[in-house]
């Protein structure tokens, strides 16, 4: 269910709902500019933080594809390159950066 009709020009569009079922719901959408990321979460209060994690990285397995298409690599080695990414991302952060 949409909230608001508003588009941003730089949303992906979804061409096939039909590959969701009707349980389906929205959980996450990741913007990123020049200037920052920001990150929208919708939560539902039965949900404990660690399904978040576990929804993580199953898309990144699942993303790893589309990333080796785009990027000429392989799957393996796109899935290497994003948790690269994470272990970056997690040092610079716990280093206060």
């Amino acid at each position: 269910m949409r909230l608001f009709s508003r588009r941003h020009d730089g949303e992906i569009e979804i061409a096939d709902f039909d590959l969701l079922g009707a349980d389906s719901v929205e959980l996450a959408r990741l913007w990123v500019s020049a200037e920052r990321v920001n990150a929208f979460v919708a939560w539902k209060e039965e949900w404990p933080p660690e399904l978040l994690g576990s929804l993580l990285v199953e898309t990144i397995y699942t993303a790893a594809g589309g990333v080796a298409a785009h990027a000429g690599i392989s799957e393996a080695e796109a899935r290497d390159r994003i948790w690269r990414g994470f272990d970056e991302e997690r040092e610079r952060l716990a280093n206060g950066h």
